[in-house]
């Protein structure tokens, strides 16, 4: 059971990428304003969930040296991906001719980055259960945007609703994979909680800092943007207390 459950959770905040391509297919156009917003609210989400979930819960149960390490190697991990594989940062949403290849590549993209947001519930409901009940609503929400960025460039490209709803879907089904595998170590070995913690927020950190934020501020909308973040998290600051 204790397996079972952060697997679950993880798998409901996976679906909503989902949610984020029923958008794209019920949208007429969307528009950067909304866009822009929606990044500066995924970017406000995610550094309060490193912030006030993954890293006050690591310190919790390990020293801070440990903590730091675990936050540097999730860094330097993301950082290795990132200039390994082959994928593309956020795009302006309009069509072209390569927005086949761009859906293929954000894909990869968005995939890669779901893994540390699954390994964040995994951890941290073995931790305290209702840390990974708040991270799991937290990435849900911030994976509407995620399904969104991914299925938009393959509306562009021509491709039916049920095909490009089912890419943005499969994106989110790594976070599932990654929380069995995170809650699986930490049950296995107590003594890595910390450091797997650690290890999803570096790596949410890196996220937010080289491509929400820079991507949601290039296209003129900075403000929109600023709220957004704010707006997300304040949102998971309250759900904090909330659930405390």
């Amino acid at each position: 059971m204790t397996l079972l459950v952060p697997v679950l959770l993880s798998l409901v905040a996976g679906l909503a990428t989902g949610l984020g391509g029923v958008f794209v297919a019920l949208l007429r156009r969307l528009d950067m304003r909304t866009y822009d917003a929606l990044l500066g609210f995924a970017a406000g989400v995610m550094t309060a969930i490193a912030s006030f979930g993954l890293l006050r819960e690591a310190t919790a149960h390990g020293k801070i040296p440990v903590v730091l390490i675990g936050v540097a190697m999730g860094a330097a991990a993301l950082f290795a991906l990132d200039r390994c594989l082959p994928h593309e940062h956020l795009p302006v949403v309009a069509a072209d001719r390569q927005a086949y290849r761009r859906g293929l590549l954000l894909f990869a993209a968005m995939t890669l980055h779901n893994v540390p947001e699954g390994l964040a519930v995994g951890t941290s409901f073995v931790a305290e259960p209702r840390l990974g009940l708040l991270l799991a609503v937290a990435i849900a929400l911030h994976n509407i945007p995620e399904g969104m960025a991914i299925a938009g460039p393959f509306r562009a490209s021509g491709m039916p609703p049920r095909k490009y709803l089912a890419w943005a879907l499969a994106s989110g089904m790594a976070e599932p994979i990654a929380a069995l595998l995170g809650a699986a170590l930490v049950v296995t070995w107590a003594p890595l909680l910390p450091v797997c913690m650690a290890f999803a927020a570096g790596a949410m950190l890196y996220v937010v800092s080289d491509e929400l934020i820079p991507e949601s501020h290039s296209h003129g909308f900075e403000h929109e943007a600023t709220f957004g973040f704010l707006l997300g998290f304040l949102l998971v600051l309250g759900l904090t207390e909330a659930l405390a």
